[in-house]
């Protein structure tokens, strides 16, 4: 399930959310046009996004993000996701040319 971040005056998509199942447990991913960042908009996004998944039963929502990419760590903590710990270069990202290391993100029931 994927969902768009509009701003309501414009109509203009400013980034986007999605969730996917893994039996009963939901991984969050994320994205925020860089002019869109600041606001809180992600924080606001992944917080209803995770209640979604809670409320359709998971035992566990989790997220992975970039060691490097600090704002979106400062995402998932802000919307009180806990770092349970590094999974040291565990995707080839040829976008960026060089593998990934991901802090992995938790909430579980009654966390929220």
């Amino acid at each position: 399930t994927t969902f768009a971040v509009v701003d309501e005056a414009s109509g203009r998509v400013l980034g986007g959310i999605g969730l996917r199942w893994n039996e009963d447990v939901a991984e969050i991913g994320y994205w925020t046009r860089a002019d869109a960042r600041g606001r809180g908009l992600t924080t606001r996004a992944l917080l209803l996004a995770a209640r979604v998944a809670l409320e359709e039963g998971a035992a566990r929502v989790q997220l992975r993000a970039d060691v490097e990419n600090v704002p979106s760590r400062r995402v998932a903590e802000k919307a009180g996701f806990t770092a349970e710990g590094v999974l040291r270069s565990a995707h080839w990202n040829p976008r960026l040319g060089r593998r990934q290391s991901w802090v992995m993100y938790s909430l579980l029931p009654g966390e929220l």
